[in-house]
């Protein structure tokens, strides 16, 4: 396990100076580990530390040497410590590009976050639109139930009328003897002969044998005249017939 040439710590990987030999830390060797990776393979062979560098840097001909030690230890000193303020500031190029790639996705995010609340939206303005629509089909068809509601009132009204009107047509004929086979025409004409009011076909608009709520021994027969006037004339001649004799059911059945 190599250890840092100027931490001391150990490293698993990093920058290697081809003067001293020794390894570095990329943040400690002044430099990034994305930018130390793009040297080409002859580069890494060649790279230096920052502490080589000075040494074999070979002055120009016509360049002024320094005067002193002093000087030359003093500009040493301000060169570590531009090399120590690079050192500490180098990962921040590499925060730079992680704080770009973090910008992107927010803003990918962002705009994916975008399409897809106009998708929810268009959704639910298409619902909505729809439901209105719906809402107008069942206003119409209420109004549309309401209308034949009103009508079927009036049918069952005027139904009612008429029935009540037909009813005043009606007479109840009790105690006629019931037999199978049986004509109620002929019952009826045959009462009508006795009574002295001839009743016939055509004056009657229907006949019947009802059931009774009473426990008689015969249901009674319900005739329905043409019209009022009949009736009363039919029932006004049985009454007249009563005052002389009294009329039984035998002999009608």
């Amino acid at each position: 396990m190599e250890k840092c040439g100027v931490c001391s710590e150990n490293l698993s990987e990093g920058a290697h100076c081809a003067t001293c030999e020794q390894w570095f830390h990329y943040q400690c060797a002044g430099v990034t580990k994305s930018g130390y990776q793009r040297l080409s393979k002859d580069k890494k062979l060649n790279w230096r530390c920052v502490k080589c560098k000075p040494s074999e840097t070979a002055h120009p001909p016509n360049s002024p040497r320094p005067d002193s030690e002093s000087d030359l230890t003093g500009t040493e000193a301000v060169l570590t410590e531009i090399r120590a303020l690079s050192a500490k500031f180098a990962p921040l190029e590499g925060l730079k590009e992680e704080v770009l790639a973090l910008k992107k996705e927010f803003l990918d995010f962002k705009s994916s976050m975008n399409t897809q609340f106009s998708d929810v939206v268009n959704e639910f303005r298409s619902k909505i639109n729809e439901m209105e629509q719906r809402i107008v089909l069942m206003d119409k068809v209420q109004c549309q139930v309401d209308q034949l509601q009103e009508r079927i009132n009036q049918l069952e009204e005027g139904s009612n009328r008429n029935e009540q009107w037909l009813r005043m047509n009606n007479i109840e004929l009790k105690g006629v003897p019931q037999s199978n086979n049986e004509n109620l025409i002929d019952i009826v004409a045959k009462i009508g002969a006795r009574i002295n009011y001839p009743v016939s076909k055509n004056l009657i608009n229907f006949i019947s044998r009802v059931p009774s709520q009473q426990k008689e021994h015969f249901k009674p027969i319900i005739v329905g005249f043409c019209n009022r006037y009949i009736k009363e004339d039919f029932i006004a001649a049985a009454r007249y017939e009563l005052k002389t004799s009294p009329l039984t059911g035998k002999g009608y059945g």
